[in-house]
C-alpha cells in the first residue's frame, strides 16, 4: 500500500470516528432533557469510545499521523490515550454516582451473558494497566507491548458492553458504526501482530 493509500485511510478512519460521534450526539440532542449526571455518563462514554478508537488507530499509522495532524505521533497518540481513559474512568465514576454504589467497578462472573453485557467493569481496569505499561514500559521491559494490546480487548469488551445496554447504542446507525470500529480494531491488530513476526 503506497503512502497516498495509507494517508488516505487513516482519514477515513477518523471519519469513521467522527461520523459516529456526530450521529450520536444529533440522537442524543433530539431527547428531552434529563440529569446533569446522566449526561455527563452519557456523554463521557461516547467521547471516551471515540478517544480510545482514534489511539488504537493512530499506532497504527505513526508516520500518517505527523502528515494529518502536522505533530508528532507520539503526542496525537498520548493526547488520545489520555482522554481516552480519563473520560473511561469518568463515565462509571457517574453511573457509581446516579446508583450511589461502588459495585459498578466490580466484574461479574454470574454468568456468561452477564459478564459480556457489564463488561466495561473489565474493560477499565484492562485500559488502565495498558496505559501504565506505556508509561512504565522502560521499568516493564521488552513485553510492554503484550500489555499495551489489552486496549485492543478492552475495547472490543466496551463495545460489547456499548451494544448490549448502552443508552445511545439502541439506535442502529450508531450500532453499525461501532460494529465497523470494532472490526477496524481487530484488523489493526492483526496487522500489528503480522508487522511484528516479520521483524
Amino acid at each position: 500500500m503506497s503512502r497516498a493509500d495509507n494517508s488516505r485511510m487513516i482519514q477515513y478512519l477518523i471519519l469513521l470516528g467522527l461520523v459516529a460521534l456526530i450521529v450520536t450526539g444529533g440522537l442524543m440532542a433530539l431527547e428531552p432533557p434529563g440529569a446533569p449526571v446522566y449526561w455527563v455518563t452519557r456523554a463521557a462514554s461516547l467521547l471516551g469510545y471515540q478517544a480510545i478508537f482514534l489511539s488504537i488507530v493512530s499506532s497504527a499509522y505513526v508516520r500518517q499521523m505527523r502528515r494529518v495532524f502536522g505533530r508528532p505521533f507520539v503526542q496525537v497518540h498520548h493526547i488520545l490515550s489520555v482522554a481516552g481513559l480519563t473520560l473511561a474512568t469518568l463515565h462509571p465514576l457517574a453511573v457509581a454516582w446516579e446508583s450511589v454504589s461502588l459495585r459498578v467497578f466490580l466484574p461479574s462472573f454470574e454468568s456468561w451473558p452477564v459478564f459480556l453485557r457489564l463488561g466495561g467493569r473489565v474493560a477499565w481496569p484492562l485500559i488502565v494497566v495498558a496505559s501504565l505499561a506505556a508509561v512504565l514500559r522502560r521499568t516493564v521491559g521488552r513485553n510492554w507491548r503484550l500489555l499495551h494490546y489489552l486496549n485492543y480487548v478492552a475495547f472490543w469488551l466496551a463495545t460489547i458492553h456499548a451494544l448490549m445496554i448502552g443508552t445511545d447504542f439502541r439506535y442502529l446507525s450508531v450500532r453499525i458504526v461501532s460494529i465497523a470500529m470494532a472490526l477496524v480494531v481487530v484488523a489493526i491488530f492483526v496487522q500489528k501482530r503480522l508487522q511484528t513476526r516479520r521483524r
